[in-house]
C-alpha cells in the first residue's frame, strides 16, 4: 500500500524520485542542501500539513528517511539514533551502511529483528530481479540467494553493498541494481513510518 502523504512531503518525494542518476550506495555529501534545510527544519505539524501525529517517534522516522533520501546522514543520523523502536533502528542501519560502516549497520539491522516491510521489499526485488537478471552473474545469484530465503535477510544486503563499494570490478548494472533496491527500500519504510506516525 502506497500512502497519500499530505502535499507538503509529496513535493518533497516528487522531487527525490526525480534524482537522476539514483542515489549512490555510499554518497560523499547531502544531494541538494536546500532540501536538507526545508526537511530539517520543517516541524512535524508543517510536514503532516496539520494532521494529527499519533506517534511522534514514527513522524520524526518520515523526517529521518526524507534526510536519507537527500543523503544527508549526519542530519538523519541525529533524528533515527533518538528512535527507539525497530523503524528506528531501520533508518539507523540504512544511514550507517551508507555512511558506509557495515560493522554498525549489521549491528542495528541486528536490532530491527524482523521488520513488517522485509515481504514486500523481497518480494519487489525480486520482481526486479526477474527483468535484470541476465545482465550479470553477480544479479543472477542474487536471485537465487533471495530465492532460498523466506525472509529479507538485511545483512545479506550489506554485505553485497559493500561488495560493490570495495570491488572496483563489479559490473556497473549491479551497482545500479543495488541503488534501484536501496530506493525501493527506502520508499517502503517510508511510507511505513508515514502510516503508523498517523494511526
Amino acid at each position: 500500500m502506497t500512502s497519500e502523504y499530505t502535499s507538503t512531503i509529496t513535493e518533497i518525494i516528487q522531487k527525490l524520485e526525480a534524482r537522476d542518476p539514483l542515489p549512490p550506495l555510499a554518497p560523499e555529501k547531502e544531494w541538494d542542501s536546500e532540501l536538507t534545510q526545508r526537511i530539517r527544519k520543517a516541524s512535524l505539524e508543517a510536514l503532516f500539513d496539520g494532521q494529527t501525529v499519533e506517534d511522534s517517534a514514527l513522524g520524526t522516522a518520515v523526517q529521518s528517511g526524507l534526510l536519507l533520501w537527500n543523503d544527508a546522514l549526519d542530519a538523519s543520523h541525529t533524528i533515527s539514533q533518538q528512535i527507539q523502536n525497530k523503524t528506528g533502528s531501520y533508518w539507523h542501519g540504512i544511514m550507517h551502511r551508507r555512511e558506509p560502516d557495515y560493522s554498525n549497520a549489521k549491528y542495528w539491522f541486528g536490532r530491527v529483528g524482523n521488520h513488517p516491510i522485509f515481504p514486500t521489499l523481497r518480494k519487489r526485488v525480486l520482481d526486479l530481479l526477474k527483468a535484470r537478471s541476465s545482465e550479470s552473474d553477480a544479479l543472477g545469484d542474487y536471485a537465487e540467494a533471495i530465492q532460498g530465503n523466506a525472509n529479507w535477510e538485511a545483512f545479506q544486503f550489506v554485505d553485497w553493498c559493500q561488495a560493490a563499494e570495495q570491488d572496483r570490478s563489479m559490473p556497473e548494472a549491479v551497482k545500479a541494481f543495488l541503488q534501484t533496491v536501496q530506493v525501493e527500500e527506502i520508499k517502503l519504510l517510508l511510507d511505513y513510518s508515514y502510516r503508523h506516525a498517523l494511526m
